[in-house]
């Protein structure tokens, strides 16, 4: 190196200086002077590093009395060194632990005068110091000198070094908490305190063997309880921001991953509510909701103000957002660790979901406040952010309606066996005893027959139905409680109004409603848990369509794997996959679709309600009307509900859709390739609720029936749809005896049931409120005691909703056999069904216009729904729509309990008072024709009276004119009675065995008899006839 180069060249004085004699001799004491500089300056570097880096020294005058600097002068290392003023790299190791041994280091800071010390300087926390110190080595990180990065890399090992040995002997360090250091190490958030805490575990177990991961375990536990503790000290809102990162770097790595679960891991797996007393389980419990049963509601104090409630929900969307992503994160990197992690995890969720079971149970979802579920499973908010997590994991394969990674999808996941699922890679080992679409076949011994099941499943498979059990539990749960508080809210505010109402008992209990209502939707709404919510179920439902249309065959994997086309209607055999869906996954669908129909702004993103409801009406289409597809007709009528929600903007909207949104749904029944199948899928359905020998009770079959009348209005004022009513009623006219009575027929046959039922009920509930509200306008309650005086205000109430209920849905049956008398007259006139029609028509227009009318007057009857008036139009739109045909004229006059001559004119006289006056001309025509039949039928019984009894129906007492016999009970009766009688009830009258019409036998001895005793009859009026002077 030239002496102009040589960086410490002036140390040894000026270049030149010296004798010629001297210069072999000065050359050498030179080399020795510059290697010694060298080497003291090296020192000297290392010595100053050390003092930035650690901030303490061995040289008592390391710092002025007047300088900002302060170091930790090390007494006891400077003694045994001296007098050696530096630290080299060999006295490091020494220096350092000494440093971190160090009790008291206020008093060994230098200069002495110093007053306040610097933190950073008197740090006595084992980790934060070491952190710092790392921190201050980045400082050097742009010098390129070898000697310092050598320096560096060695200073770096021995803060990794002493880190470690503070953490496997913490009994060295008095006073230290470690846990609380590590966790106060992982709040700064910032990548360099994330690398030394990972760094810090690879220094950990650098020696590979098992002891070192026991020992990573025992310290890291700790240090996830802390976490966990802070977890549960927050809220949604105010969740310290290092937690999520935090736990992104346990699960990112191969050593701290497997802690993570096991301090996830339940200390009893059956206990579902133990799932939340983990880190995990605890961020997944943060939500709107109560993460406890006893817990209060934290948000929306006043419930009422709307603008204030907007900036909350949409801090809590912000915020649940937030959440859910990191956690997707975490749970996706555990998946991506390996075999073993993505083992752990899918097991955790997977006897997550199995032990939270309960959740799903009818009774749970309608208990109030409180339920045993509710102690012992986790609460609603842990499932909505699972479920929220795990919808993003399905992401990737329903991008799109039609993504055929969907159809990777097995069907035959529920039917594995909980023995199998080890062996077939099935983690949620539950759905075995889940009720599927169909039931399983069963053997000749009636034992259920094995159905199919795959070698093996795939991550696809077990995430899409892991997805929709948590959908189940969760978002099912929750939709459902929200529309019961809905409920309960209204009767509630309806409460409110009535005078004699404790207002302050009831306004709390309103607010309370109101409170419970707004967090449910709140819950239920957040943007991007709906968006993914919607791609995944259009995906099921393209999927679940494919899995129906596919033919039985054996094989190793079931999945549909290619797209078949669609041919309405399905006419192939079930297959036995359905036997493996369980029913949840098509309920979740109508869940979805009802929901965003019922809920004000739940229809947040028209592109995804646009992607869902296409493939949802073909499901609809599919499923619907074919109970050889689906077995239990309370599901099908739930999708003639999730019908209805599909309809453009209809009356009971709480808030109207938007033009876009009403528009594509108009569309959407225009132009469905197999639309023309709703007609009849419709009613399939109706008839299938009432056929299936199944207990339905009357509130709930009514319930099931509202849907389809306000689906059969839409679909009415469409052309199309109108001419598939007009095909069905002409294929039933030609039918109307047929083996099967043809569908518009026991269709028709049912809506006449409901409405006299219906109409009945409601006259009678207005009477009875009638009777009610009288008796509290004349002041008799007011004398009563307190308790009876509640009593009966209750029975109002509830006397109240059921003539709502009756009222609503007996106008909606009038309404639609108003349409179906115009366009089908014949079908109504014949044999089987006048004399009900007729019937019917004659009770309530008694009713409603006789002397009686006055008993259903009551107040306020728009709050009851009950509205006479129109339905006064609508019966005698019916007379006059059917009295062309002269049976049905008979009828009407055969009808001995209510008409008579005046009938009609009654009528008139109310159709005049209710603007009714372009129907009084028809009607008087219509009342012509009954007259003239009533007195043939008056002629007719002179005839026939006293006709033996065996020539009398048993069921009607009346002349029977078609005789049959029964084969099962052996008894004789009319074949109209018995007609009429099998299209609601395929069964015997006498004994309930199974019947159909071509099982009953004419009796032609008996009809011969019948018709010569009525022709004798009629020879003998005829004589006495004549013979009258």
């Amino acid at each position: 190196m030239s002496e102009l180069n040589n960086p410490f060249a002036g140390l040894i004085g000026v270049p030149g200086v010296g004798t010629s004699q001297d210069s072999e001799y000065g050359s050498g004491q030179l080399q020795l002077n510059i290697k010694a500089a060298a080497v003291n300056e090296e020192i000297r570097t290392i010595n100053g590093i050390v003092e930035n880096v650690f901030h303490f020294t061995i040289n008592p005058n390391a710092v002025g009395e007047h300088s900002d600097r302060q170091l930790i002068f090390l007494e006891e290392l400077a003694q045994a060194m001296n007098p050696r003023l530096h630290i080299d790299l060999e006295a490091l190791e020494q220096a350092l632990f000494e440093r971190l041994l160090l009790s008291d280091t206020e008093k060994n800071i230098i200069p002495r005068s110093v007053k306040a010390y610097k933190e950073h300087v008197i740090q006595k926390q084992v980790f934060p110091y070491l952190f710092s110190a790392m921190q201050n080595i980045q400082s050097y990180d742009q010098y390129n000198s070898n000697t310092v990065k050598n320096a560096l890399d060695k200073m770096k090992e021995l803060i990794f070094r002493n880190a470690v040995t503070a953490l496997k002997q913490p009994a060295l360090f008095e006073n230290q908490d470690f846990s609380v250091q590590l966790v106060e190490l992982l709040q700064h958030v910032d990548p360099q305190s994330h690398t030394f805490f990972l760094d810090l575990v690879k220094a950990f177990v650098s020696e590979g063997s098992e002891e070192c991961q026991n020992q990573l375990k025992e310290t890291m536990l700790p240090v996830l309880r802390r976490i966990h503790t802070h977890v549960n000290k927050s809220n949604l809102i105010n969740l310290p921001i290092y937690i999520l990162p935090s736990i992104h770097v346990f699960a990112s790595n191969p050593h701290l991953a497997p802690i993570l679960m096991e301090a996830c891991e339940p200390k009893q797996e059956n206990n579902g509510r133990l799932y939340q007393d983990s880190v995990i389980g605890a961020l997944l419990s943060l939500s709107v909701l109560p993460r406890t049963p006893q817990s209060m509601h934290e948000f929306f104090d006043n419930p009422m103000d709307q603008s204030a409630t907007s900036m909350i929900e949409s801090s809590i969307w912000n915020a649940s957002s937030h959440l859910t992503n990191n956690l997707h994160k975490v749970f996706l990197t555990l998946l991506k660790a390996g075999p073993h992690m993505r083992n752990r995890l899918l097991s955790w969720i997977g006897k997550c979901l199995k032990s939270n079971t309960a959740r799903g149970k009818l009774w749970n979802v309608q208990a109030a406040e409180m339920s045993s579920a509710t102690l012992t499973c986790v609460t609603d908010g842990f499932m909505l952010n699972l479920g929220a997590v795990l919808l993003h994991l399905c992401q990737p394969f329903c991008n799109t309606p039609d993504d055929p990674k969907s159809l990777k999808i097995d069907p035959t996941y529920g039917a594995v066996t909980p023995e199998q699922c080890a062996a077939k890679s099935v983690h949620l080992d539950c759905l075995y005893n889940e009720t599927c679409l169909l039931p399983a076949r069963e053997g000749d011994d009636g034992r259920s027959l094995p159905r199919p099941t795959a070698d093996t499943y795939n991550f696809v498979t077990e995430c899409f139905f892991m997805t929709q059990k948590c959908i189940d539990l969760g978002v099912r749960v929750c939709a459902e409680k929200m529309w019961r508080v809905g409920q309960e809210l209204g009767r509630a505010q309806r409460a409110l109004s009535e005078p004699l109402a404790l207002m302050d008992h009831v306004r709390q209990r309103a607010k309370h409603l109101m409170v419970k209502f707004v967090s449910l939707r709140c819950a239920l709404l957040e943007n991007d848990m709906l968006t993914n919510l919607h791609r995944l179920q259009a995906t099921t439902c393209t999927w679940l369509v494919q899995v129906a249309i596919r033919p039985d065959s054996v094989q190793s994997c079931y999945a549909p794997t290619t797209v078949m086309p669609i041919n309405m209607p399905v006419t192939t055999a079930p297959p036995d996959t359905l036997r493996c869906v369980p029913e949840f996954v098509l309920e979740n669908i109508v869940v979805l679709i009802t929901m965003a129909r019922r809920t004000v702004d739940a229809i947040t993103d028209e592109a995804d309600i646009a992607g869902l409801l296409q493939p949802a009406l073909t499901l609809v289409l599919t499923f619907m009307g074919d109970s050889s597809r689906t077995y239990n007709p309370h599901l099908r009528a739930r999708l003639a509900e999730c019908l209805e929600a599909m309809l453009p903007n209809h009356p009971d909207d709480q808030q109207p859709l938007s033009n876009l949104a009403s528009f594509y749904r108009e569309q959407l029944f225009k132009e469905h390739p197999h639309r023309l199948q709703l007609v009849p899928c419709l009613l399939d359905v109706f008839v299938g609720i009432e056929m299936t020998g199944q207990s339905v009770q009357f509130e709930q079959k009514f319930n099931y029936r509202r849907p389809m009348y306000l689906v059969m209005d839409f679909l009415w004022d469409m052309e199309e749809h109108r001419d598939a009513f007009t095909r069905l009623a002409k294929e039933a006219e030609s039918n109307m005896e047929a083996v099967h009575p043809p569908i518009f027929l026991r269709f028709v046959n049912l809506l006449m049931n409901d409405a006299i039922f219906l109409l009945d009920e409601a006259l009678g509930n207005m009477a009875q409120i009638r009777t009610l509200q009288a008796a509290q306008e004349s002041g008799q309650w007011a004398s009563l005691p307190a308790q009876e005086r509640d009593q009966n205000m209750a029975n109002l109430s509830h006397i109240g909703m059921l003539a709502r209920f009756d009222n609503i849905l007996g106008r909606d049956t009038i309404r639609t056999l108003v349409k179906l008398t115009a366009h089908a007259p014949y079908v109504f006139c014949h044999p089987t069904l006048v004399e009900r029609i007729a019937s019917m028509l004659n009770y309530f227009l008694l009713h409603l216009v006789g002397p009686n009318k006055k008993n259903f007057k009551v107040k306020d009857m728009k709050e009851y729904e009950f509205n006479p008036a129109v339905t006064v139009m609508d019966i005698c739109t019916m007379y006059v729509e059917l009295g062309d045909n002269e049976r049905f004229c008979a009828a009407v006059s055969d009808d001995g309990r209510s008409y008579s001559p005046q009938l009609f004119t009654l009528a008139e006289d109310v159709l005049a008072r209710i603007g009714g006056g372009g129907l009084i001309s028809s009607l008087q025509t219509v009342a012509a024709r009954v007259a003239r039949a009533a007195v043939q039928r008056r002629r007719d019984e002179e005839i026939l009276a006293h006709a033996p009894d065996e020539f009398l129906d048993p069921i009607m007492s009346t002349l029977m004119l078609d005789p049959v016999l029964l084969p099962s009970s052996r008894t004789t009766l009319d074949r109209t009675t018995i007609a009429r009688h099998l299209l609601s009830d395929q069964s015997d009258p006498f004994n309930r065995s199974p019947l159909s019409m071509d099982q009953v036998k004419s009796n032609t001895e008996l009809k011969e008899r019948i018709h010569k005793w009525i022709a004798e009859q009629r020879e003998k009026m005829g004589d006495i006839t004549d013979n009258t002077p």
